[in-house]
């Protein structure tokens, strides 16, 4: 019950004790108004309460409540705020206030009335940490940091919440939840166990799953999400969950089986369905993936992330075609109710893959353009970006314009041993090598240990074919850290170039006991040695492996071509580099392929693919020209001699 405050003080005189009681009375008249739903009465009572004693924050909070009570908010707002500042020290009265705060910030008040109200909650449970209510308004506070989504006061006001009643289960998950969004998944899952100490449950299980999830824990957390399932199997969003952390750990036919179990309940459960492309993508199984992504797209023509999955889908099957016709495709989209800075990040993971695409078509120039774009849109670039448009304009053979780019790119950040190396080799395209060695010596200086820096640094030899100089900085490279996969496969590269085989084949077996699917390994090993006719039909071996992880690749395609061409099995040859030339007709599979066709009698085609290598791009000066040449002129000797009309 309200209590008139000036009742505390002593009464100066019959007039001071006379409106007293006159307060008292109507005060009192006032609350059975309000019970009895006489909101005038009740008013009128109170109004003459507060003539009688001006100074009672009581009165004021009551006149508050009806007044509330009736509707009349902004009214209620002045009454209660006067009856703060006459007793702020009343948890009453600041209960009230912060309940009104509450109910304006629905209106156009929002988050400012919502900070109000929690300051005066806070002002509750800090004048009366024991009464009975305290734990509900510590509830209602961290709901309120949550809207606000001020996580570290919600935690707060949990954490005294448990100081009260320490075997809530909901506070306990509440407050795993609020860890969550701070980033602290390891407090996030201590909050979650404990929840699960005192009530397992699928929501607990649930929620520490999602907390191992975000710790980068995948089996922990699919562990967890899998207990979750057993006490709800039915629930689409644990499936769906589940699968998620499945493709994410690159379990694709455990993440396509979550898909098609949440699919056998609803079959248009879009989320679903998207899973399941992109687990049948990775999968490789294309037909499959697009037919999902045109299940999506049927239903919603829309929906940018169906249409962006079919692009994907493209460039795993490296029909770099299709994807930068989906990718145009998408950026000329309307798009008219999309939010312009979603939009604007949309643009830009967009224009990256078309500018990627481009480069794979060999249309530099527009594959520079696609990047410039993009680091236009969706806010400021990143130095990856930048360097992306560095190295597309290096492609383009535009070096002014690259040289422009990467100096204005390094002014943004000059620390970046990418954009300094990515310097050094536009100088070097230029013919200015004295400043771009420079460049990489000052890196060297800088930074003499640092792998990822070293390794830069080796690339720009390799690619100025100054190879002593990248292997010595390579095995520098290897003090640091001996079993480094990059480091490995570079230093092999170096020593191939040098014609160093069997140095380069100890270097790339090493690297395979660092990760034995390592694609580009096993291929640059076996075309190595295919290439030189050692061991042809292990080569065979390790190249069919370096396919079965990327099935498409067209260099890929055309060691597995080569190596079977010395082994000489042709029908198969000759349709893995008919393959290969599809995929991308570089100068040296045209040449491979000449070798097939001639040896199989179609010597005409034979110089068709000889001429059109010899006119091709060799920009890493793979193609022995002089043996190309030499390969033609006997090819057309005798073709001639079998043309000749005999005498």
């Amino acid at each position: 019950m309200f209590v008139v405050a000036s009742q505390t003080a002593e009464p100066s005189s019959a007039a001071a004790l006379r409106d007293r009681g006159d307060a008292y009375y109507h005060f009192s008249m006032g609350q059975q108004s309000r019970l009895q739903g006489e909101v005038a009465e009740a008013l009128q009572h109170l109004r003459k309460a507060q003539k009688s004693d001006p100074a009672s924050g009581a009165i004021r909070a009551e006149t508050a409540r009806v007044l509330r009570e009736a509707g009349r908010l902004e009214e209620a707002l002045v009454e209660a705020t006067e009856a703060v500042r006459l007793e702020p020290d009343s948890a009453e009265a600041r209960l009230m206030l912060a309940q009104l705060h509450l109910a304006r910030s629905e209106g156009e008040a929002g988050e400012q009335a919502l900070r109000d109200a929690a300051a005066e909650f806070e002002a509750v449970a800090r004048l009366q940490p024991e009464d009975g209510r305290t734990r509900q308004i510590l509830l209602t506070l961290a709901n309120l940091y949550r809207r606000l989504e001020e996580h570290s006061d919600a935690v707060g006001a949990l954490e005294r919440y448990l100081a009260l009643d320490s075997g809530s289960f909901d506070a306990h998950v509440r407050i795993g939840d609020h860890y969550l969004a701070l980033g602290e998944a390891e407090k996030a899952a201590a909050a979650f166990k404990k929840a699960l100490e005192l009530q397992p449950s699928a929501q607990a299980y649930e929620k520490l799953a999602e907390s191992y999830a975000k710790a980068e824990q995948a089996d922990q957390a699919i562990l967890h999400y899998r207990k979750a399932l057993e006490l709800e199997p039915k629930s689409l969003k644990l499936h769906l969950d589940l699968g998620d952390v499945l493709f994410q750990a690159r379990r694709h036919k455990e993440a396509l089986a979550e898909a098609d179990a949440a699919l056998a309940d609803d079959p248009h459960n879009r989320r679903a369905l998207e899973l399941k492309g992109r687990s049948l993508r990775d999968l490789r199984q294309f037909v499959q993936a697009n037919e999902a992504a045109d299940r999506l797209l049927a239903e919603e023509p829309g929906d940018l992330k169906a249409a962006y999955l079919k692009v994907t889908i493209a460039e795993a099957r490296r029909d770099f075609t299709a994807a930068a016709a989906g990718l145009e495709g998408l950026l000329a989209r309307k798009g008219i109710d999309e939010d312009p800075v979603q939009r604007g990040g949309n643009d830009r993971v967009f224009l990256i893959h078309l500018g990627f695409a481009y480069q794979q078509l060999d249309r530099f120039a527009d594959a520079a353009g696609a990047f410039g774009r993009a680091s236009r849109v969706g806010g400021e670039p990143d130095a990856l970006l930048l360097g992306y448009h560095v190295e597309a304009l290096l492609l383009a053979k535009d070096y002014d314009q690259a040289l422009r780019a990467v100096r204005e790119a390094r002014g943004r950040f000059p620390d970046d041993p990418d954009l300094a190396t990515q310097e050094a080799n536009v100088l070097r395209a230029r013919g200015e090598v004295p400043a771009a060695l420079a460049i990489v010596e000052k890196l060297e200086r800088r930074s003499p240990r640092d792998v990822d820096v070293l390794v830069q640094v080796a690339e720009f030899y390799q690619r100025a074919k100054r190879y002593t100089e990248a292997e010595a900085v390579l095995r520098r490279a290897r003090e640091v850290k001996p079993r480094e996969l990059r480091t490995l496969f570079q230093l092999g590269a170096v020593l191939e170039r040098q014609k160093r085989h069997d140095a380069a084949e100890t270097v790339f077996r090493e690297a395979l006991t660092v990760q034995a699917d390592a694609a580009p390994v096993l291929n640059y090993l076996g075309y190595m040695n295919a290439d030189r006719g050692v061991r042809v039909e292990e080569a065979v071996s390790l190249i069919e492996r370096a396919l079965a992880a990327d099935p498409e690749n067209g260099a890929y395609l055309d060691s597995l071509g080569w190596a079977l061409f010395r082994l000489n099995r042709l029908p198969q040859a000759e349709e893995l580099l008919r393959k290969a030339a599809a995929r991308e007709a570089s100068p040296v599979v045209l040449d491979h392929l000449g070798d097939v066709l001639k040896r199989r009698g179609a010597i005409v085609e034979a110089l068709d693919c000889w001429r059109k290598a010899l006119q091709g791009e060799d920009d890493g000066e793979e193609l022995d020209r002089g043996l190309v040449e030499q390969k033609i002129r006997e090819a057309q000797a005798s073709l001639d001699a079998h043309t000749q009309p005999r005498p």
